[in-house]
């Protein structure tokens, strides 16, 4: 046992302790060291995004989103807030929310090359030939850039079955 009590804890130490029970698989507990953090400090942005990565572990996708949801509201332009929350609109049903959350995401970092994937991915399911093969030929190059081979790879398979699917050439400008 520490000597410190949890009376005395701060919400950065509720977070930290958060960090390592999440680190350890305890995602339970670390959520309750998480809501303890933000019931301390309302304003804890990485309490409520890591909130959000914990319920996602363990399938609560609403308490999710809404643990994104206001950690964007702190951090109105924080990439991978945006890009979470895509995620797990998707995952809930929420096609136009993750649309627009991915968008965001974009917006914010252009150059993020899984945002352009998952984003063709959303087009591809509403069967969208010529955003699906936009976003995914921004991502195949993004992930070249980056390094990501195993991501190019699969962008450029994924590119060459859509091309195909969709009867969209080479020159075709989408």
């Amino acid at each position: 046992m520490t000597s410190e009590t949890e009376s005395e804890k701060t919400a950065e130490d509720w977070y930290k302790q958060g960090l390592a029970l999440g680190r350890a698989g305890a995602n339970e507990e670390s959520i309750n060291a998480y809501k303890k953090a933000v019931e301390q400090d309302p304003g804890h942005f990485k309490s409520w995004f890591n909130l959000g990565i914990r319920y996602g572990k363990i399938l609560q996708n609403i308490a999710s989103r809404d643990s994104f949801k206001k950690a964007l509201e702190i951090k109105p332009d924080d990439t991978m807030c945006y890009y979470s929350l895509a995620v797990v609109s998707n995952l809930i049903g929420e096609m136009e929310e993750a649309f627009g959350y991915y968008k965001e995401a974009i917006r914010v970092n252009p150059e993020f090359a899984r945002a352009h994937s998952n984003l063709a991915m959303l087009y591809y399911s509403l069967k969208k030939g010529k955003d699906t093969v936009r976003h995914l030929r921004i991502a195949e190059k993004l992930f070249k850039e980056q390094g990501d081979t195993m991501m190019q790879a699969n962008a450029r398979d994924l590119l060459g079955e859509c091309k195909r699917e969709f009867g969209i050439g080479p020159d075709d400008e989408v």
